[in-house]
């Protein structure tokens, strides 16, 4: 399957443009906030499945401010022999004095399953971006799906980071200094200009790293996903602070 997913917002919280196609499935929704947009990512369809290719772009307008979340979590599960990975691309484009909060959910990659994920996202002056990605590698019980998570970011078209994290090589996520086999992934990118960013090692699998004086990237392995979504949590607040 080949699905694009893609939303224009102006500021004022106005949706100014958007198309869907299953699985990802965009829907606005009522926002506590005056002037945000609140979008609600809905799986509208199975997927991803083996093969396909998904995407989905978010624009943001001069002086826009939006939220993403997801109704749940997206389940990647293993194809047929001869069916390769599925790749998920998202495009987020922030113009000058934009602002975007984005959660799309976890990612489950079930057993025999592949996943691989590329969040690319282009700031512009003043911009804002908090995103996360929680990733987990396999259900509960059963022997781990496979995945990587391509990070591109830049500032005002300057590279700000690359980063490059493989889940799909079985020695890789064995190996002490990546995964150390551990199953969940949660990390989250926070860029901005009004915040004095510090790195903080909470412990040799919670690390909070300092990428540029408006930047940080938070990155939390762990077994369980409540305890990774929760050790992120904290860690973003103490490398804030």
């Amino acid at each position: 399957m080949i699905a694009k997913t893609a939303a224009v917002i102006e500021s004022g919280g106005v949706l100014a443009e958007l198309v869907c196609a299953p699985p990802l499935t965009l829907r606005q929704v009522h926002s506590d906030v005056r002037g945000r947009c609140e979008l609600c990512l809905v799986g509208t369809a199975a997927g991803p499945l083996a093969d396909d290719d998904l995407s989905m772009s978010l624009q943001l307008r001069a002086g826009a401010r939006a939220t993403l979340r997801a109704a749940g979590a997206s389940l990647a599960q293993g194809g047929r022999d001869g069916l390769g990975a599925a790749t998920l691309s998202i495009y987020a484009e922030l113009a000058d004095g934009s602002d975007l909060v984005a959660d799309p959910g976890a990612l489950i990659v079930c057993q025999g399953g592949r996943v691989d994920v590329h969040v690319e996202v282009a700031l512009g002056q003043g911009a804002a971006v908090q995103w996360r990605e929680l990733i987990v590698l396999g259900r509960t019980g059963e022997p781990a799906g496979a995945a990587t998570l391509r990070w591109d970011v830049t500032r005002v078209g300057r590279p700000v980071l690359r980063q490059f994290v493989d889940l799909a090589d079985p020695v890789l996520t064995g190996w002490a200094g990546l995964a150390a086999h551990r199953r969940v992934l949660a990390c989250a990118l926070l860029a901005d200009p009004a915040s004095t960013p510090r790195t903080v090692v909470a412990s040799p699998t919670s690390v909070a790293q300092r990428v540029d004086d408006q930047t940080l990237l938070i990155t939390v392995l762990s077994d369980d996903a409540a305890d990774a979504s929760q050790e992120l949590d904290d860690l973003c607040v103490r490398a804030r602070a």
